[in-house]
């Protein structure tokens, strides 16, 4: 008896590009949350905010680079992220720039009001704000 595939015959195949980006995203995550880290507790010089907005926005880069190689792909051929049993139901390509446009909002508020719980959740908020704007914005 030959090998079977033990894949699930329901699970949707995505473009090789999508799924080339999506292995390198992890790395990409890894390098933009050090990018942020430092100089953002350079200029902070708190240690736990830097982490809290380097992890934001290095996630921000983790959805959003296999979204955009998604995107690249001629939409005949497009399978949407969100059908990946394992990737939830939301738009990814809005909620990595959100991501990262709450981590620069909350470094912002922070060097103005120097205040960590109002730089947080002022970034979150707009953040949160910038994903409802940006998921009817671009396209799936």
């Amino acid at each position: 008896m030959g090998a079977t595939d033990v894949r699930d015959m329901s699970e949707p195949e995505f473009h090789e590009s999508v799924v080339v980006a999506s292995r390198r995203s992890k790395v990409l995550a890894l390098f933009v949350a050090i990018a942020v880290f430092l100089p953002v507790t350079t200029a902070t010089g708190d240690i736990q905010f830097s982490s809290i907005v380097a992890a934001g926005a290095a996630i921000g880069a983790r959805f959003y680079w296999p979204y955009r190689a998604s995107i690249k792909v001629p939409e005949s051929e497009r399978t949407p992220l969100s059908e990946h049993p394992a990737a939830g139901n939301y738009h990814h390509g809005a909620a990595g720039i959100a991501l990262m446009i709450a981590s620069a909002l909350a470094v912002a508020v922070f060097l103005v009001a120097h205040a960590f719980l109002t730089a947080i959740a002022i970034g979150g908020v707009l953040g949160v704000g910038s994903y409802f704007m940006l998921r009817s914005q671009l396209p799936a």
